[in-house]
This record gives C-alpha cells, structure tokens and sequence, in this order.
C-alpha cells in the first residue's frame, strides 16, 4: 500500500516546555510503560506523584498533555505517526475518565482498524451523560446500555458499533475502510453491521450508516483497494474485488485486486519488494519481483483483460481514473459485465 497522505493531528492541546533535564521518576516511568505510553493523572496520584510532579515534567519535556489529566510520554509521543498520536491521545482522554468506553472513530483507533478522512481533532466516549454533549475535543454520548469489550487496558464499545456510528460522523469512506478490513480479518459479520444499523433511528443517522454498510467488502485486502473500489462505485461501476483469473484449461493465471467491464484495476500504492502478487515465497530483490510482475501482467492480457494500475493521487481525481477506464473497456477481448 502506498504511502498515503498524512494530516496533521489537531485533536490535542499539547502543553510542553523545553527547560531542565529529564529525569523522569521511575515509578511514573513504570506505570506508563505498562500503558502502552499513555496514563492519567490520577493513575499518577496513586503511585505517589501529584500535581506540582506532573507540571515540572512538562516543563522537563518529559510528558504531552493531551488533555487536562491526560497524558503521554513525551518520547512516545515524538516518535509516533500521526494516526498513532491520535490512538494515544485516545487511550490518555478514556483513562483519565474512569467508567466511559471509547466509541466511533476513537473506538476504532484502539482497536488497530485502518482510519482514513477522519477528524483528529474529535474523541467519543460513551458516558454517565444524559444526552449528547461536548466537552472541547471530547465528544460524550449516552450510556444506553451498549456492550462494551476490553482493548487491552481500557474500555471501547463493539467493533460494530464503532464502524456504524463512525459513517454516522464522518462519513461513508472512514466507515467502509475500516469495515472492509474489520470483515476481512473477521472482526465483525455483516449481520452484526446490519443488527448495529438497524438500532440506529432515521434521526441519528440510519441512512448513512446503512449506505456504507451496504458498500463493505471483506474480500478487499487494503485501504488502498477500497477507496479504489468505491471511487469506481461513484463512476457507475460494480466492481468485484479479488477475482481470480484461469486460463481456457482452468489453471491458476492470477488474483486482481479489482474487476470492472472486464478490466483488471490494480491499485499500487508502492512497490511490494517482499513477494509478487501472487507468489508464496519472497523473492530475492526488486529487480525480481518487477520481472515477474511484468511476466503476470501479460498473462493477464494474454486472456484479453487490459491493465490498470491506479496510484494514490490518482484517487482524488476520479474524473481522470473513470476515463481510463472506458478507454481499457474498448480493448477488453473477453465477455464483459455493465456497470451497475
């Protein structure tokens, strides 16, 4: 998969200053460790370190404070992705909220599930609230008696629900990325996606949340491929994902990411150096694996079906993928399906 654009994360207010050396205490140390980086401020009363400690640790750039009583170790912190910082921005705000269970896109972070087009800046926690209230980054929703499941230390609603309500904020392709791959890895079942969707009232969202989990596919192996697949879905095109292509004697030719008119749609977010397409061993250098993708792709012409590769930038220009499209539907020399 290819290296994709990264945002920058706006959902914390981080509150560090250069000045003394570090000398972080070990027990406060220890208890972070053990929490993945991440820790409250309580959790840190409860070994012995209070306030007046935490506050010369963030001048000691030893600590991020994500939120008030949230924190995450500063070395953590530094070395961590944009959609890590974001887990563990989550995992400091859920801890420093003893009772509450993440829930929406913040549930899915937590759960290791793929994020992509989603608002960093935005928490949700299912709490002791009576309705729906916002607190700064943190977004509370009733406890109406939704199950939760333990992630490691804390607490997150069902990796179904998470999926459904996150297309009820932040939109179908968040919810379809994370859903292909939650019933890919078998996560989830398409029947506790519709049971989740089916609880939802029309005013809460139920049509967005039913239009993405209609367009999940667990047969989608990346990020990539699914956000190619539903970018051909708003070009008109049915795509069917992971098909396998045999030769006129029924033996094994390849397994294409997409097929759409007879076209054989390929996303290549970055060279996979380790192995071809379709190959069970790894092979010995890049010089190789280009060889023998060539070799692949032409057997795949060979039975009529033409070839597009599709790179992420491309992705944001639908008009110019759908284009190329047409123009490979022309040379296709095998029976063809019609867009939906």
């Amino acid at each position: 998969m290819g290296r994709r654009p990264q945002v920058r994360p706006q959902c914390l207010a981080i509150s560090a200053y250069a000045g003394e050396p570090a000398r972080m205490d070990t027990r406060l140390e220890a208890l972070a460790a053990a929490q993945g980086g991440a820790f409250a401020a309580h959790e840190a009363l409860a070994v012995g370190l209070g306030k007046a400690y935490l506050h010369q640790a963030l001048r000691r750039r030893e600590l991020v404070r994500v939120r008030r009583g949230a924190y995450v170790l500063a070395k953590v912190w530094d070395s961590a992705s944009p959609d890590e910082r974001f887990r563990l921005g989550c995992l400091a705000v859920v801890r420093s909220r003893p009772g509450d269970a993440l829930s929406h896109h913040a549930a899915l972070a937590v759960l290791g599930l793929p994020l992509w087009d989603h608002d960093p800046r935005r928490i949700d926690l299912v709490s002791d609230t009576v309705q729906g209230v916002r607190r700064g980054s943190v977004w509370l929703h009733p406890d109406d008696g939704v199950a939760v499941v333990p992630v490691g230390q804390v607490q997150c609603v069902s990796p179904a629900r998470a999926i459904v309500r996150t297309a009820t904020t932040m939109g179908r392709v968040c919810a379809v990325v994370a859903g292909d791959a939650a019933l890919r890895s078998g996560l989830v079942s398409e029947g506790q996606l519709t049971e989740e969707t089916a609880a939802l009232s029309p005013h809460q969202g139920r049509g967005r949340a039913l239009d993405a989990v209609l367009l999940m596919d667990g047969r989608s192996e990346s990020v990539g491929e699914s956000r190619t697949r539903l970018a051909l879905r708003d070009l008109g095109y049915a795509a069917e994902s992971q098909v396998v292509l045999r030769d006129a004697d029924g033996r094994f030719v390849a397994r294409v990411d997409l097929m759409v008119e007879g076209v054989v749609i390929e996303f290549d977010g970055q060279v996979k150096y380790a192995r071809t397409r379709d190959a069970e061993d790894a092979v010995a250098s890049p010089e190789q694996v280009v060889w023998l993708e060539k070799r692949r792709e032409d057997a795949i012409r060979r039975l009529g079906h033409p070839v597009e590769r599709v790179i992420w930038s491309e992705l944001s220009r639908p008009g110019l993928l759908g284009a190329r499209v047409r123009r490979a539907a022309e040379l296709v020399s095998v029976p063809r399906s019609h867009p939906a």
